[in-house]
């Protein structure tokens, strides 16, 4: 009996030991999935998996310089929804989120910034606003992909919808199709990196019985989907 305790104080202290940061898995053939620590959804992304990757999830920051293996908390705020543009080594925390219909923009004129990966952050006043379309994005031969969002309306009130699982829309200068994403999310942003590997910044659990997505708790992983390869 004393062997068997000993056993099995020895078995949870190993397992107290395992990286729970590792959070990249092989969803998808064609798909990897990739979990941030908390955060409930992922709101937008920034940077690429080779170098250093940024998230913004409703309330934090997050970074991985390890190809995800593990992530690091460079911001927290008690307001949302988060934003990020980067641009060079300069990465700005946004706080608004809109715009016209069909186009979704993150944007501020008086962002924090960082130089140094999250360290340290500043106050920026800008002499002009700070804009990013985060619903689509474009590809260097041209290609865009955008976020179609789609929604059932209610019933009891038309004029407010149920939210249903999106997709993504790619579109050439002769042709618009549907992305083949075989996960079933709302969808926040889309990215590409200077590989032109597709990421999809998604929220919410899909239920089967009614097709909805419903929000997930900010203490759950928030959660993102890189495509494996280039897209075309």
């Amino acid at each position: 009996m004393r062997a068997f305790f000993f056993f099995l104080l020895i078995s949870l202290a190993l397992a107290a030991c395992v990286d729970t940061d590792t959070s990249v898995t092989s969803a998808d053939p064609d798909w990897l999935r990739l979990e941030i620590p908390s955060g409930g959804e992922a709101r937008q992304v920034a940077g690429g998996l080779d170098s250093t990757l940024f998230v913004a999830t409703t309330l934090e920051i997050y970074k991985t310089s390890n190809r995800g293996k593990s992530w690091e908390l460079i911001r927290r705020r008690h307001h949302g929804p988060q934003g990020i543009i980067l641009r060079q080594d300069t990465l700005w925390n946004v706080t608004n989120r809109g715009g016209p219909p069909q186009q979704t923009f993150v944007y501020d004129r008086y962002a924090d910034y960082t130089v140094d990966g999250g360290k340290t952050w500043q106050k920026d006043k800008n002499p002009t606003e700070l804009r990013l379309q985060i619903n689509a994005a474009s590809a260097t031969n041209g290609t865009v992909y955008t976020i179609r969002e789609n929604s059932t309306p209610k019933t009891e009130d038309p004029s407010s919808a149920y939210v249903n699982p999106a997709g993504i829309l790619r579109q050439t200068a002769g042709q618009t199709t549907l992305l083949a994403l075989p996960f079933r999310h709302g969808i926040n942003a889309l990215h590409l990196d200077s590989k032109s590997r597709l990421y999809v910044a998604v929220y919410g659990t899909h239920i089967p019985e009614t097709n909805r997505i419903l929000s997930s708790p900010t203490e759950s992983p928030a959660v993102i989907y890189l495509s494996r390869r280039p897209q075309p």
